[in-house]
């Protein structure tokens, strides 16, 4: 017998609400943009209450997703997939964080770090100068590279983005800093070269990027990686080599402290000797940069165990 069209509208309407009720909730839209923790020691909470349980810290500088807001509280969602409730006026957007003179050691490289490397020798192709300009960064800074003329005009230009992606943006991390070196016609070949030292947060070999420019001032990584490391030991001679670095008996150049008109460069040399091959000297040396490494010119400061 079939139902009447009243008792149908009723079953439909129940069949309805049920398949409502028993659907997944949907997800909260979040919120446009990127967003920056720009306060320290605050709890991710539970709930959108100073009193509700803790599920750990949120640190300054920390990137977060804003879900919702609710009385005086941000819904966020850390980097590493944790989900709470933070006080609202410690989310800002990430581009206010960046612009706040207050978080200015935070966002760029140290101001004492080198920013504008005359190219020695003299550059090629118009080229006088290798500057770098900050571009703030959560991660602790940025610097894009350019190449300009005795004038100060750019003829060549890197990108702002990219850090540790490509070689031509150069960063300051809590890891250790990606930093030029020297600039210019580094070994002799007639082109433009840029000697950066790659990060490093402990006393060991030091490693480095070489970029290399065309004629047209298209820039290629020529090498990554390597470390000037004298071979054989007491040769003089520094040839780049390729990791695993030695850690016991073994000499190399730790960076480069200057670089003269005629391309000849201070480096502070740092060295493991003695009977175990594990006593720490230093010294400093000048070389001159070749294809294969660095040659030793004379020394300026013979190695010895430093000073405690």
């Amino acid at each position: 017998m079939p139902l009447p069209r009243r008792m149908l509208l009723i079953t439909a309407a129940v069949l309805a609400l049920a398949a409502l009720l028993g659907a997944p909730a949907a997800s909260p839209a979040a919120e446009p943009g990127r967003f920056v923790i720009d306060d320290d020691g605050h709890d991710l909470r539970a709930a959108a209450s100073a009193k509700a349980a803790s599920l750990g810290m949120v640190l300054r500088g920390e990137t977060v997703t804003v879900l919702s807001r609710q009385g005086g509280f941000a819904n966020v969602r850390t980097e590493d997939g944790r989900t709470g409730w933070v006080p609202d006026k410690v989310v800002r957007a990430e581009a206010a964080y960046l612009a706040d003179p207050r978080n200015r050691e935070l966002v760029m490289c140290p101001k004492e770090m080198v920013r504008t490397f005359p190219l020695k020798p003299t550059g090629h192709e118009g080229a006088a100068t290798l500057v770098l300009r900050d571009v703030p960064s959560v991660l602790g800074g940025d610097a894009q590279a350019a190449l300009t003329d005795a004038s100060g005009k750019a003829v060549w230009q890197g990108p702002t983005q990219g850090a540790g992606g490509d070689p031509t943006v150069f960063f300051c991390r809590d890891f250790g800093f990606y930093w030029p070196q020297a600039a210019g016609d580094l070994d002799g070949d007639g082109r433009i070269e840029i000697l950066a030292q790659d990060p490093q947060s402990d006393v060991s070999v030091s490693s480095y990027t070489l970029i290399r420019f065309s004629r047209e001032l298209a820039p290629s990584v020529a090498f990554s990686g390597r470390g000037l490391v004298e071979t054989p030991l007491g040769s003089g001679r520094f040839l780049w080599t390729d990791p695993d670095f030695p850690s016991k008996n073994v000499r190399w150049i730790m960076n480069v402290a200057t670089v003269a008109a005629d391309g000849t460069m201070t480096v502070p040399v740092y060295e493991y000797a003695g009977l175990a091959g594990s006593e720490l000297r230093t010294g400093t040396a000048r070389v001159r940069l070749e294809a294969d490494g660095a040659v030793l010119v004379s020394w300026v400061k013979p190695l010895a165990k430093p000073a405690d």
